[in-house]
């Protein structure tokens, strides 16, 4: 599973180990094949202008968009969020919006290095 952060977010090394730690928590990890790629972005894609996160795939392929306008905290909860939705489209499933919301606040509390904050 490769995994590519684009748009230089605020502490790319601590999103870095955090999206690690997401893809094993969420069983993507030992997948041989398939990109996620999370863009943090000021500007959402057209048609999503107040979305706060979206995330767009299929089983070889997600784009995970991040709004800036959020706090890094906050970004990171939805990028926890997002990456729910990630799994579904990787595992062929269709994108539960239950599911995500009901796993975002556990997975931000156990899989972000918290350890590593000053």
């Amino acid at each position: 599973m490769m995994v590519e952060i684009q748009g230089n977010p605020d502490n790319e090394e601590l999103v870095e180990i955090y999206l690690i730690s997401l893809t094993k928590k969420l069983g993507l990890s030992a997948r041989k094949t398939g990109e996620i790629i999370v863009k943090f972005t000021k500007r959402m894609p057209n048609g999503f202008g107040d979305a706060l996160g979206i995330c767009e795939g299929d089983p070889t392929e997600a784009v995970i968009h991040i709004a800036k306008k959020q706090t890094y905290f906050e970004q990171m909860r939805t990028l926890a969020h997002e990456m729910v939705h990630a799994k579904q489209f990787m595992r062929g499933q269709y994108p539960s919006e239950r599911e995500a919301v009901k796993m975002e606040f556990d997975l931000f509390g156990r899989c972000f290095p918290w350890e590593r904050v000053k």
